[in-house]
């Protein structure tokens, strides 16, 4: 793809409808995509899917983003990091209230960052993307509406910048749940899902932690399920230590259960860590309102908590033998130093 439209970094800078978009660190530039402000937050997904929405495009220098940057508010966005198939999408839109807060829902920008630092090959190379992280952060974070807050959620492959986003003290919820309704919706969703989660699995192994210390021969050989708890193990260990470091002040863990059981003090709770404002009515009528009545990425579909809570019961029950043995086995597998089963939901006590 290519730029149609030339704009200055510092002209970029003074408009939040441009997004940044693609970070190119081979060529040193950084793409941004004018965006209408309500495609934004319709859109379930701010990468390759929301392309042909945009208004127009352009490419600006790695250092003319930088000088940019160093004119704009040293304000960060707030961060919701998720497991995957836990109800993310759902806690994004529910939060989302045009001049208080808007959620970015699994930008490109940020899946750049994240493989930047996979790809980093020594400590100036960290740094030299530290640089750009604080500049797309501060792009990022630009209100689009009066003085709302900015919230992003990564796609779950960008996790590996937990630890980056923790240590920068930055408000952060991370959104989980546990093994069994993590493989149930992987069988739910069929082959694609599983192909999705194999191209997962591949992404976290470059992390030099976790799975990556399976032997990819070994890796190989495992079913779709093992693989698939794999990498839910990777992921739910990863927030595990990430929380009991000393610098995780800011961060909070959910389990998406409370969300789905207590939605309108799971919402209060959510508002008062990333500072929204919302208050207990406001949060008790998103809750009782047609958003947890419908799917959250098809707002055509009837789909609340009881339905899903049904659909898990019979696919578990259908197949409960599989489960087992996959949970027994991911159990007994040591990825981390400090193994845990399941997290504590740290955002409502």
């Amino acid at each position: 793809m290519t730029a149609n439209t030339t704009i200055s970094a510092v002209d970029l800078a003074k408009d939040a409808s441009w997004l940044p978009h693609r970070l190119d660190m081979a060529k040193r530039t950084v793409q941004f995509g004018r965006f209408d402000h309500a495609a934004l937050r319709k859109a379930s997904f701010l990468d390759y899917r929301i392309e042909p929405a945009a208004l127009a495009w352009t490419e600006v220098t790695h250092d003319a983003l930088l000088s940019a940057a160093s004119a704009l508010p040293a304000k960060k966005p707030g961060f919701l990091f998720h497991t995957s198939y836990c109800c993310s999408t759902l806690l994004s839109r529910a939060l989302d209230r045009p001049g208080s807060a808007m959620v970015l829902k699994e930008p490109e920008i940020i899946m750049g960052l994240s493989n930047a630092y996979r790809m980093a090959q020594d400590r100036a190379q960290v740094d030299y993307i530290d640089k750009l992280r604080d500049a797309l952060f501060a792009f990022a974070a630009r209100p689009h509406v009066g003085d709302e807050n900015i919230l992003i959620k990564p796609t779950n492959a960008a996790n590996n910048i937990v630890p980056i986003v923790a240590a920068l003290k930055t408000p952060a919820v991370l959104l989980y749940g546990d093994l069994r309704e993590f493989l149930t919706s992987v069988i739910k969703k069929g082959d694609p899902c599983k192909t999705l989660v194999r191209q997962i699995y591949r992404v976290y192994a470059m992390d030099n932690i976790g799975v990556a210390a399976i032997p990819q021969r070994d890796a190989l050989a495992l079913t779709d399920l093992q693989i698939a708890a794999l990498v839910w193990r990777h992921q739910i260990e990863l927030f595990n230590a990430v929380l009991g470091a000393p610098e995780a002040t800011s961060l909070r863990s959910l389990n998406f259960r409370t969300l789905l059981e207590r939605p309108a003090q799971t919402l209060e709770a959510a508002s008062s860590h990333f500072n929204t404002g919302y208050d207990a009515e406001t949060c008790r009528a998103v809750a009782e309102g047609a958003l947890f009545q419908t799917d959250a990425k098809d707002d055509a579909r009837r789909y609340d908590a009881e339905q899903r809570k049904e659909e898990e019961r019979r696919l578990m029950e259908q197949h409960s033998d599989a489960l087992d043995l996959i949970e027994d086995w991911a159990f007994k597998l040591s990825l981390w130093p400090a193994r845990t089963k399941k997290l504590p939901s740290r955002l409502i006590d």
